[in-house]
């Protein structure tokens, strides 16, 4: 009953997971193909959308499982059984409220603040600068805590971990991690609090281990079927076990290198002993790649060990001394071969460990003068950066007295370009935040356009739609909630104006978030009287510092362009490519992909019979190659290693692909 499908990058690993489903549901006629009994796991939303479209390939419509990532199952379990959960004693009997991960950092801070105060945990928040070392170890501790859940490790087993791993920390500072870690998990638990962690600390520690759940999913669940169950974390292994002694139909697909979330929480070694137990197959396809059909791991590790070896002719370099010329050099190069009808634009990537803003704006707008479509794979900009919202909050101190932030002249005279823009233009906007804006720490005012002395410049259209402005925010009442007012505020001024998807996204994480955090206050007992102006403030002090993002939906279909992404989103989103551009080949942040692991995530490995310490050396060397194994299965055409001498700060850039652009030869198309 317990199969397992191996096979490398695009080896056909999530078709053949169908097709023992559907030989199986052909089998068994006594599957209810629209319930939830047959659960399907995968590892991201866009996994997700493609078993369901194989699901349909080979069975038609008809049978609608249950797909869920992790996480996604976690927070539905815990949910669901609440009240066993109440009944363990392991939560409080209220309604449970989830807790987003940026308003998560400040409750933790505000939990903390005596500790962050006294410079205790200075050891998770080093080399930065003072004002970040309390966000730093803060976001470090928080992510102890979730690690420790994925493992289900024991707060109290961290001492030994740490001591282990040899870790250079006073034991005051293990022990006072250990407390405030006690601390953060009481203190959601007993006010129904739930953030991906506590979600499935609970599940882990509680839940797994109950005999009432365990019972229960042998009677809810006929199958199982998990794709790349090497991005899940460790305590997704006890569940398939808990799962496997049911007697229940499972199926795992499991990749043995290149797993994506190593370091943020996946373990694919905790899966190993169920290979063991299980049904295996192998698949040897090999996808084409610009390697031909040969082993890549094997073609990868000769060149990284032996960087003389020559490299396939269709690997390019495009080499500049400066990073401007060398983004210019790329848009030329993708521009010329998409005129001359060599590729189209939906068949090329621009990849790169991490996009700066730079590379973002000049790739986009040159590429768009030349008439070629770019799509930036799952853009979360701060919130703050869209001048919308930055509008919108602006409008806010004007209805809210005593928040204690003073609009600037600057911020009042972009809200006015922006909520008129047809009526109110950037020259009267600033005649009229500096001549009729008047501030004030109770609260800012507008004054009536004829405050400036030559008010007759400002024309009819412009002074009729400032005064009825005015008016309007006249009636607002400042005792409702703010979502209310921000949505109001939408509909008069902003919805009109025909806003872009990718301009409507900030706007709706605006009053997702507003909502989210005012229920958070009127959730806390203690909290329930603070006062709005107090809460609207810490609001706007956290989405200033930019800790909150845009997060859009998906779209249903995707749009058509050269796409533009980090390698980690790259990768997580499974694509391919027939052309790939690798941007800054020679960084140093190639070594690791661009992914920065959670604080010392792999000592919370199931760690085999490797010690620590050299599984963790195993781990950073292995890094590189499987990042080129995976990206590599993922072109079949062209690639090009762009390389400039210089980044975008000026320095020398000298990284682990610098011999592979050396190397690499030829002439652009």
């Amino acid at each position: 009953m317990l199969q397992w499908i191996s096979g490398g990058s695009r080896s056909g690993k999530t078709y053949a997971l169908v097709r023992e489903f559907a030989q199986w549901v052909q089998q068994n006629t006594s599957v209810i193909p629209r319930e939830r009994s047959l659960l399907f796991l995968t590892d991201t939303v866009e996994g997700r959308q493609a078993i369901q479209r194989e699901i349909q390939s080979q069975l038609g419509s008809g049978y609608r499982p249950y797909i869920a990532t992790p996480v996604g199952f976690m927070q539905q379990e815990v949910e669901l059984f609440w009240p066993l959960l109440v009944e363990a004693n392991a939560v409080h009997p209220h309604p449970p409220l989830h807790l987003k991960p940026e308003t998560e950092l400040m409750w933790a801070q505000r939990l903390w603040q005596p500790w962050l105060e006294n410079n205790t945990f200075a050891a998770l928040g080093e080399n930065c600068e003072p004002l970040r070392c309390a966000d730093r170890a803060t976001r470090h501790l928080l992510d102890i805590f979730q690690l420790c859940a994925f493992a289900r490790l024991r707060l109290d087993d961290l001492p030994q971990l740490i001591g282990d791993h040899q870790l250079e920390m006073p034991s005051e500072t293990v022990g006072a991690i250990v407390t405030a870690l006690k601390q953060w998990q009481r203190w959601c638990t007993d006010h129904s609090l739930l953030t991906y962690g506590i979600t499935t600390d609970l599940f882990g520690r509680v839940l797994l281990d109950h005999p009432r759940y365990q019972a229960s999913l042998g009677q809810r669940f006929q199958c199982l079927l998990a794709d790349n169950t090497h991005n899940y974390p460790a305590v997704m292994a006890d569940l398939i076990t808990r799962l496997n002694q049911q007697g229940i139909k499972i199926v795992l697909s499991h990749q043995p290198i290149s797993a994506v979330r190593l370091g943020l929480g996946a373990d694919p070694d905790a899966f190993l002993p169920l290979q063991n137990q299980a049904t295996v197959t192998e698949l040897s396809h090999c996808p084409e790649t610009i390697f031909g059909k040969t082993n890549l791991r094997v073609a990868i590790q000769e060149r990284l060990g032996t960087p003389q070896l020559t490299l396939p002719q269709t690997i390019t370099a495009i080499q500049t001394t400066s990073r401007m010329q060398l983004l210019q050099e790329v848009v030329e190069t993708i521009a010329t071969a998409v005129e001359q009808g060599v590729v189209q634009p939906a068949e090329i990537a621009i990849l790169a460990p991490g996009v700066d803003s730079i590379a973002r704006y000049v790739l986009s707008s040159e590429l768009e003068k030349r008439g070629v479509p770019l799509v930036i794979l799952n853009e979360q900009r701060p919130l703050i950066q869209s001048p919308h919202v930055r509008a919108l909050l602006t409008l806010l101190l004007f209805v809210y007295p005593r928040t204690g932030i003073i609009p600037e002249a600057t911020a009042v005279a972009e809200m006015l370009t922006v909520l008129l823009p047809r009526e109110i233009d950037a020259v009267r906007a600033g005649l009229l935040s500096c001549y009729c804006f008047q501030p004030g720490l109770e609260q800012a005012e507008l004054l009536p356009y004829t405050h400036y002395s030559h008010w007759d410049r400002f024309g009819y259209r412009a002074t009729a739609a400032y005064e009825t402005l005015r008016q309007w925010l006249s009636t607002l009442d400042a005792s409702q909630m703010p979502v209310y007012l921000l949505e109001a505020a939408i509909q008069r001024y902003l919805w009109p104006q025909h806003l872009t998807a990718s301009e409507l996204a900030p706007l709706r994480s605006l009053l997702e978030g507003t909502a989210a955090y005012w229920q958070i206050y009127d959730h806390l007992p203690g909290q329930r009287a603070t006062p709005t102006a107090e809460r609207l403030r810490e609001w706007i002090y956290l989405l200033r510092r930019g800790t909150v993002t845009a997060d859009p939906a998906p779209p249903l279909r995707q749009p058509q362009g050269v796409l533009l992404a980090t390698t980690f989103q790259y990768r997580s989103a499974q694509l391919a490519h027939p052309w790939h551009f690798w941007l800054d080949a020679g960084s140093p942040r190639w070594q690791d992909g661009g992914l920065q692991c959670l604080w010392q995530a792999p000592m919370f490995l199931r760690q085999g019979s490797a010690s620590p310490r050299a599984r963790v050396w195993q781990l950073e060397s292995e890094r590189l190659e499987h990042l080129l194994v995976d990206l590599c299965a993922r072109v079949s055409d062209r690639l090009f290693l762009c390389h400039s001498d210089l980044a975008a700060n000026g320095r020398e850039q000298e990284g682990p692909l610098s011999p592979w652009v050396d190397l690499a030869v030829g002439d652009r198309p």
